[in-house]
């Protein structure tokens, strides 16, 4: 066990975001690197963990990335799926039919949308390049997915599960402040893309710990990690 995990969790957090954020910075001048942040922060999220495991004679299994229950993952994090997602797709569509009334100012604090959402109303590509751009978003949204749980939920949480053990039982998953704190760095990481409403990614990081716990593998939070963002695709498609 290290000395002091704590201090190890978040100068980890703060290496891996500052290299990326100097990755963002450059691609502002430079735009082939702004188009390579997605890619270098999936390439650390899995390689800086695995790296200092290996250093402390373990393994990505025992930060949770572990394939062989993966059919059991899978269903945990549909069932998740299926109790969270219906009430906030009711949440999301009244919400951005509010926007509109809020002030501009307010309202590019909230969110990226100016007008209403419509259920039902999908849009599908439809044509050769939009179907292919569509098939490259959702494979980029499995790969950042896996690799930032693995990243958070895997690695930070089991460093900084040392630090604060988990003591709060939620219907059969033991959680503590370790989960609220990966949340928290997980949502200031999301920041690399200046704007506050990505902070509202700290709530969802919430249900990825609680599967993380209850499942004992960071498969399981991928899985979720991932509908959800297929989900908000599709509701943002019906936003405008």
């Amino acid at each position: 066990m290290p000395r002091d995990p704590l201090r190890e969790a978040l100068a980890v957090w703060g290496c891996v975001f500052a290299g990326l954020a100097a990755v963002a910075l450059l691609g502002r001048a430079v735009p082939i690197l702004g188009q390579l942040t997605s890619a270098a922060a999936v390439a650390a999220f899995l390689v800086v963990p695995t790296r200092l495991l290996e250093r402390r004679g373990q393994e990505p299994r025992d930060a949770g990335l572990r394939f062989e229950r993966w059919g059991r993952d899978a269903a945990w994090a549909v069932a998740v799926c299926a109790v969270v997602l219906p009430p906030f797709a009711f949440a999301f569509v009244h919400f951005v039919d509010l926007l509109p009334r809020l002030p501009p100012g307010l309202r590019g604090w909230l969110a990226p949308y100016v007008g209403a959402a419509h259920p039902l109303r999908f849009a599908l590509p439809t044509t050769l390049s939009g179907a292919g751009d569509l098939a490259g978003r959702i494979a980029g949204n499995a790969a950042v997915a896996l690799s930032e749980e693995y990243f958070y939920r895997g690695y930070l949480t089991l460093r900084l599960e040392e630090a604060f053990p988990p003591r709060l039982r939620i219907l059969g998953a033991k959680v503590g402040g370790a989960a609220v704190l990966a949340a928290a760095l997980f949502a200031v990481g999301h920041l690399l893309v200046p704007a506050p409403w990505r902070l509202a990614v700290f709530f969802p990081a919430l249900v990825f710990a609680w599967l993380r716990a209850r499942t004992g593998t960071v498969v399981s939070a991928a899985i979720c990690h991932f509908l959800f963002n297929l989900f908000l695709l599709a509701l943002e498609s019906a936003a405008y």
